[in-house]
């Protein structure tokens, strides 16, 4: 196998460590969208998601990436370039244990080299796993106070985590900091597929896009921006988060100073809230 092909896995699983986002097998093209943001704010080449999709394996192609997207790859991980990952990384060197490959049409699978342990270990690795992990579930089950000690009596299951005041208020707060701190990659994560803002001049602005292009292009630059007196009220899925903001910063290279009441529309998917509305009214100063 190509020592390359080894190469760019050890740099997925680093990327999966560093995004914090697990598995890569499980993202999404959003992912990828929001990845390529971050790959072009550290090292200011820009990746497209479709590329990274095509390293990753998400995309048919029949080659492996060339020298420059290499670089920029493991750049972003920390490295100086390509040949200084390969040199820290032991060249591609294939190890025995299960690794992953990256085949001639971009397809990730995995294979076993011959040095690998056994199978009959493994099944027994498995069998002691199968045996022991239930009983340390029990027990941690027992010691948080979620079983009673009587046997016979009703089991007692602590409620996941659902839509609340306070973590759909985190999370506009997270929002906020997100665009105080000009983090594209931020605002993407928080905000809907179709979310829209209505400014106080009453325009319809749509797309989660506008604030990250804006930064980018240098037209919206956030310098300050701070909330206040939140209102916080929950339908179900629905919250709508209300807050005083003050903000200050360049828009359209005029330099800008203003004071707003906000009200941020979250819907809860998927086990977090992503907001699909936002409306501006400017409070004018006294």
């Amino acid at each position: 196998m190509n020592n390359d092909a080894f190469l760019i896995e050890k740099a997925i699983e680093l990327f999966e460590s560093k995004t914090g986002w697990g598995d890569s097998d499980e993202w999404t093209n959003r992912d990828f969208m929001i990845l390529s943001e971050k790959i072009q704010e550290r090292t200011r080449v820009a990746l497209s998601h479709v590329t990274l999709k095509r390293i990753w394996g998400k995309v048919k192609y029949d080659s492996l990436p060339n020298t420059h997207t290499l670089d920029t790859l493991v750049q972003f991980l920390g490295y100086e370039n390509w040949r200084d990952f390969k040199s820290q990384n032991g060249n591609g060197a294939a190890s025995a244990i299960t690794v992953k490959q990256i085949n001639g049409n971009g397809l990730r699978h995995n294979i076993v080299d011959n040095k690998a342990e056994p199978k009959k270990k493994t099944l027994i690795l498995k069998s002691i796993l199968f045996i022991t992990i239930p009983i340390v579930l029990i027990l941690l089950i027992i010691s948080n106070g979620w079983v009673p000690v009587t046997f016979g009596s009703a089991v007692k299951v602590k409620p996941e985590i659902g839509p609340t005041t306070e973590n759909a208020l985190a999370a506009d707060q997270e929002l906020a900091r997100a665009l105080q701190t000009n983090d594209t990659a931020g605002i993407y994560r928080m905000l809907d597929k179709d979310w829209a803002v209505i400014p106080s001049d009453g325009d319809v602005d749509e797309g989660p896009s506008i604030f990250p292009s804006g930064i980018r292009s240098g037209y919206r630059v956030l310098k300050t921006m701070s909330l206040s007196e939140p209102r916080v009220r929950l339908y179900g899925t629905i919250a709508l988060v209300t807050t005083k903001v003050e903000l200050a910063g360049v828009l359209g290279g005029k330099i800008f100073d203003i004071h707003e009441r906000q009200t941020d529309v979250w819907r809860w998917q998927n086990g977090g809230w992503k907001c699909v509305l936002t409306q501006e009214a400017v409070i004018p100063k006294a």
